[in-house]
């Protein structure tokens, strides 16, 4: 039986855990030939390389939210090319440009998926990602908060904030996931970076770029705790 992946590109540091880390139905990511594929059950009833892209770029953005999330460290993934494998083993590559044209190349290789080591490490790291996969499918509002934090960015990381201050009807501080003095912080910070260029007063202590992970990290944790 044919099927489609999305060959994965990354700093290899980052890529050579994903295998260990990600291997679900709907989140396995494999090495073949030095490179790295994500397979995905949400895959088989896509018939174009267009339709399997933009399904796994949602599936990217999600596992760079959930390893950010995880490892701190971790710099993100992206989309390098769709693939389709025959069932005669051959694969076909599509690869995407800027412009939207389409180059097409053929292939001659066959997968196979690299085993976890079994080590307490990646037990444990595996029921992280399977834990968060698993909240993340059943509550949109936790995927879309996951892959903006992915983003690493001021205005995704306030719409991270929106998104779970929306679904808690505005009760994060009253749940005391975080404290006033750190929201209005970071709320002001943010609309500051968000709004370059208007008259948006800062704080008298602008709150930095990895205070604002940390804060929206721990907020995130709570809700998402919430939801287990």
């Amino acid at each position: 039986m044919s099927k489609w992946l999305v060959r994965l590109k990354g700093e290899r540091f980052d890529l050579e855990d994903l295998p260990k880390l990600f291997c679900l139905s709907k989140a396995k990511v494999v090495e073949e030939g030095g490179s790295f594929y994500l397979e995905s059950s949400e895959f088989n009833s896509l018939t174009s390389a267009k339709e399997v892209r933009e399904r796994g770029r949602v599936l990217i953005n999600l596992i760079n939210g959930v390893t950010k999330f995880d490892r701190d460290n971790f710099l993100g993934i992206s989309e390098d090319a769709i693939i389709r494998v025959e069932d005669d083993g051959k694969w076909h590559g599509y690869i995407f440009l800027e412009s939207s044209a389409k180059i097409r190349t053929n292939i001659t290789a066959r997968l196979t998926s690299i085993a976890t080591d079994g080590s307490k490490k990646v037990v444990t790291q595996l029921s992280t990602i399977e834990s968060l996969f698993e909240v993340a499918q059943k509550y949109n509002v936790v995927a879309d908060a996951l892959s903006l934090y992915g983003d690493d960015k001021w205005s995704s990381y306030y719409k991270a904030y929106e998104i779970i201050e929306g679904d808690v009807g505005g009760k994060i501080i009253k749940n005391g996931w975080s404290v006033k003095s750190n929201i209005s912080r970071f709320t002001q910070t943010a609309q500051t970076y968000r709004h370059a260029g208007k008259k948006y007063k800062p704080p008298s202590q602008p709150m930095t770029l990895s205070e604002a992970r940390a804060l929206i990290k721990a907020i995130l944790s709570r809700w998402i705790s919430s939801k287990t």
